[in-house]
């Protein structure tokens, strides 16, 4: 019992000093910027942070493949097939069989993707402008910090 009220009085009285709590909070508000500033282009942020990228390794050259999407974004296999076929029924990009390796698909931005992808890169790049404008000088240790978390915490092979 006491360890209950030890906990509760933990998180009730000071969750502006629980820096997961506050992680929480933050990337909740991330989000919310993100979607809505993509809501007119009928993209949740998944889906135009995968576009985005499409559009990125494609102009780095070579094949664009959905294992290159899903470690280039980190997003797990599983939500990049499916955010990839998404993509797909909105004809933002195809996925035809490699010339490499027939047991993957190469992918590719339509035209309509490629101007949709622009559109949403200019977008994110605002919202993440506005969202990150109060920290100023300080971005680049926060940056610094969150890098430092990913690496130690990032067990997960996509």
């Amino acid at each position: 019992m006491q360890l209950m009220n030890a906990v509760k009085l933990k998180l009730g009285s000071e969750t502006e000093t629980i820096a997961g709590f506050l992680l929480w909070q933050v990337s909740k508000l991330w989000q919310q910027r993100l979607t809505l500033a993509l809501e007119d282009l009928g993209l949740p942020p998944t889906q135009a942070v995968i576009l985005a990228n499409v559009l990125r390794l494609s102009e780095e050259g070579g094949e664009v493949t959905q294992s290159s999407l899903s470690k280039a974004t980190k997003v797990d296999r599983m939500t990049t097939s499916q955010t990839l076929r998404s993509l797909e029924t909105k004809r933002l990009i195809t996925r035809r069989s490699s010339k490499i390796d027939s047991r993957t698909n190469q992918i590719r931005l339509t035209d309509q993707g490629r101007e949709t992808a622009f559109e949403a890169v200019a977008r994110l790049a605002a919202a993440h402008q506005t969202f990150f404008r109060s920290l100023k000088d300080d971005k680049g240790k926060m940056v610094s910090y969150l890098q430092r978390l990913v690496r130690a915490n990032d067990s997960t092979e996509f």
